[in-house]
């Protein structure tokens, strides 16, 4: 071979691995690491079931911290750093109501793989944290977890700043301890938060009145009277209610037949879909006192959300939001079944949630990034796992995320303008609910009305039980399309205000015009 050849060649590897170089170079250093198989077993009752029956796919720490009311918790966490940088990127984890950390684990991976330390705790009461504090008081406030949780990662594990995403009620709690410890956070991931409402210290009920988030209730006696009935249904959520709810069915009570259902947790059967719902089967066969404990502090926390986004409330944390100065991706699935909740009055997620605290945060200098995932629902990252975990990782590290990104300042007004005849007709119906006379009412139904398997004289059965508790009614429509080219029957969303409540149509829902009469039509199921 030639002298110049061989330079040639050389010239030629030393560009190769050069470019090789300058294309690694923001790549993190990373350690290899492993991931253990998520599993849970139906064992013995006498045993932990959290403790010996539950494995999460990284290694379990325990410590304790104390709360500003003097009691001290035994808390669960994983704490995980496979890089090479001594001052990493912090991603702190909050799972949401009923839940528990693990199911984060593909987020937790990815977000390891990128060099990120991850840290993801059990809130007490929940997940492993709860064999440690079977003893403790269930009346623990949402508030009471974050200090011990300030405790633990900032005062134990010394992580000064960090970025801390939260799912549902986690979102909630994510938005209270940046409020409370600024200077603790970084960034916030906001994943189908609860927080963004706010609810009614008092509901009608007929001609009562039901204090439903009241101070009273601190006292776990005072709101078992209100409550108690939430957590009975938690208690009997059986395998079969748990294999059917999971994934959007409900048994019809009338026929026993199997249907698609309006709520649920898992659009996409992914593995962590699988886990959540395998072990919220498996709990019912393990130990008693921690089955009781984890569905306690599921209807509880219901009540600690309320509590803390009253209306009546000056000093709500909803009305602080605006406080946060920290860059905030807020997140949302276009088919969220949960969020907005029914007892907020709102119904549309993008004009009536996002907008307002999108609006009150740009007018304070911190516009929020906004993603709505297609096809999503309430667990955007089990639904779409390596989407929503490289978004995450994004975002932490360059405050972006994948398109397509929410326009909110585009936003429109999603009522509609209906036709003469319909608002007269709504109008009438509207009257005629508030008179509770069920004659008149059943007026407005059309002779071959069905409702999600009930026909008109079941339905109007089950409504003339319930209709003395509506105190108001007044109803958005946000679609009236005409269906399958009968200009005489259309199809129509939105949700109805109660006064102590705001319900969603059901889907798919009709009107039809019955002898040149518009009536109410059901949705066929």
């Amino acid at each position: 071979m030639k002298l110049s050849n061989l330079r040639s060649g050389n010239v030629i590897g030393a560009l190769f691995v050069a470019l090789v170089l300058v294309g690694c170079a923001g790549a993190p250093q990373v350690k290899s690491f492993t991931v253990n198989p998520v599993k849970v077993e139906k064992g013995s009752p006498e045993k932990s079931f959290w403790r010996d029956q539950v494995t999460y796919p990284f290694a379990v720490k325990y410590t304790k911290a104390k709360d500003s009311k003097g009691i001290v918790w035994e808390v669960a966490y994983m704490d995980e750093y496979y890089g090479l940088n001594p001052h990493p990127k912090v991603l702190v984890l909050i799972h949401g109501k009923g839940a528990f950390g693990a199911y984060f684990g593909h987020v937790m991976k990815v977000a390891l793989e990128n060099g990120f330390r991850v840290i993801v705790p059990d809130l007490p009461h929940f997940g492993k944290s709860i064999p440690g504090n079977l003893d403790k008081p269930l009346s623990r406030s949402l508030q009471d977890t974050r200090e011990v949780l300030y405790d633990i990662i900032v005062k134990q594990l010394g992580v000064k700043e960090a970025t801390y995403l939260g799912h549902s009620l986690g979102g909630q709690w994510v938005l209270g301890y940046a409020l409370t410890y600024p200077g603790a956070v970084e960034k916030i991931i906001l994943e189908s938060s609860a927080g963004l409402e706010e609810y009614p210290t008092i509901i009608k009920m007929g001609d009562k009145e039901l204090l439903l988030f009241d101070e009273s209730q601190k006292d776990m006696k005072s709101w078992e009277i209100v409550w108690g009935d939430r957590l009975k249904q938690g208690l009997m959520q059986d395998e079969e209610y748990w294999r059917n709810f999971a994934y959007f069915r409900h048994k019809n009570p009338k026929t026993g037949k199997i249907e698609p259902a309006k709520t649920g947790f898992f659009i996409n059967d992914t593995e962590y879909a699988k886990y959540f719902t395998e072990i919220r089967i498996a709990l019912n066969y393990g130990n008693k006192r921690e089955h009781y404990n984890y569905c306690a502090e599921d209807a509880r926390d219901l009540y600690s959300l309320g509590v803390e986004v009253r209306r009546e409330d000056p000093g709500s944390l909803n009305k602080r939001i605006k406080n946060i100065k920290v860059p905030i991706f807020l997140t949302y699935g276009d088919k969220d079944p949960i969020i907005p909740t029914p007892l907020s009055s709102k119904s549309n997620l993008r004009w009536e949630l996002i907008k307002p605290f999108y609006d009150d945060l740009k007018k304070a200098g911190n516009p929020p990034l906004v993603k709505i995932y297609s096809g999503a629902g309430h667990f955007i990252h089990t639904d779409f796992p390596e989407l929503y975990s490289q978004d995450v990782v994004s975002f932490v590290l360059q405050s972006k995320a994948s398109g397509p990104l929410e326009d909110v300042d585009g936003y429109k007004s999603p009522e509609i303008k209906l036709p003469e005849d319909v608002q007269s007709f709504l109008n009438q119906f509207k009257k005629d609910m508030l008179t509770y006379d069920i004659k008149k009412i059943s007026m407005h139904y059309a002779a071959d009305f069905k409702q999600d398997g009930y026909d008109r004289k079941a339905f109007l059965e089950v409504l003339s039980k319930t209709v003395n508790f509506i105190t108001k009614y007044e109803i958005k429509l946000t679609r009236f399309e005409v269906f399958k080219n009968n200009s005489a029957i259309v199809l129509i969303d939105g949700s109805v205000d109660l006064g102590s409540m705001t319900v969603p149509f059901a889907d798919r829902s009709l009107m039809i015009k019955e002898n040149g009469v518009w009536k109410w039509y059901g949705n066929q199921k």
